[in-house]
């Protein structure tokens, strides 16, 4: 899947008028493929999926496959769509590009952090035999940067919001005229 994607936008050409609105594209494709692929397959495997299920692994995939396969999906329609409904110039894209490399960067360390958590919950809990709020106890140290890069995600989905909705510097007459309804 990622291959296909950046081979088709490799002989598209990156001359595309709205770089933020591919880079999201892009990245849906590359976010979705290790939420529901990678760690999607991981899960799935039954050996795995006896120690894991219900625990923050499950946690880490549902996060990383959901971002990547629904939210980024909704994300890139906008960040194309927007401006086009709006009558915009291409809005500001450089805060729409930072908006994005902030959102997967946080959500990456998210799964990270609920991944490592979740192993260590197996670990104490499945494996070791510890009840369930000890371990949770334990984990607080994930928690916490979850919490943290869930902040971030917060931080970087307001920006994308003032990107989309803030009107560009300038108007394209000939496509805000062709929105207006016929009198």
């Amino acid at each position: 899947m990622i291959l296909f994607t950046v081979n088709m936008t490799w002989k598209a050409g990156r001359r595309h008028p709205n770089r933020a609105a591919l880079l999201w594209s892009v990245g849906c494709s590359v976010m979705a493929f290790f939420g529901a692929g990678v760690w999607g397959f991981l899960h799935t495997l039954s050996s795995v999926n006896y120690y894991t299920h219900g625990t923050q692994v499950t946690a880490a995939h549902g996060h990383l496959a959901f971002f990547g396969a629904y939210v980024m999906l909704n994300l890139a329609v906008m960040a194309y769509a927007m401006p086009q409904i709006r009558g915009c110039a291409p809005y500001n894209q450089w805060l729409s590009i930072a908006s994005f490399w902030i959102m997967c960067t946080a959500m990456s360390v998210m799964t990270f952090a609920l991944t490592f958590a979740g192993v260590l919950q197996v670990h104490l809990q499945r494996v070791n035999g510890g009840m369930y709020m000890e371990v949770q106890d334990q984990l607080a140290l994930f928690y916490w940067i979850r919490l943290g890069s869930g902040a971030f995600v917060l931080i970087s989905a307001l920006m994308f919001i003032w990107a989309v909705l803030v009107p560009g510097r300038e108007r394209t007459p000939q496509l805000a005229g062709a929105l207006q309804p016929a009198e």
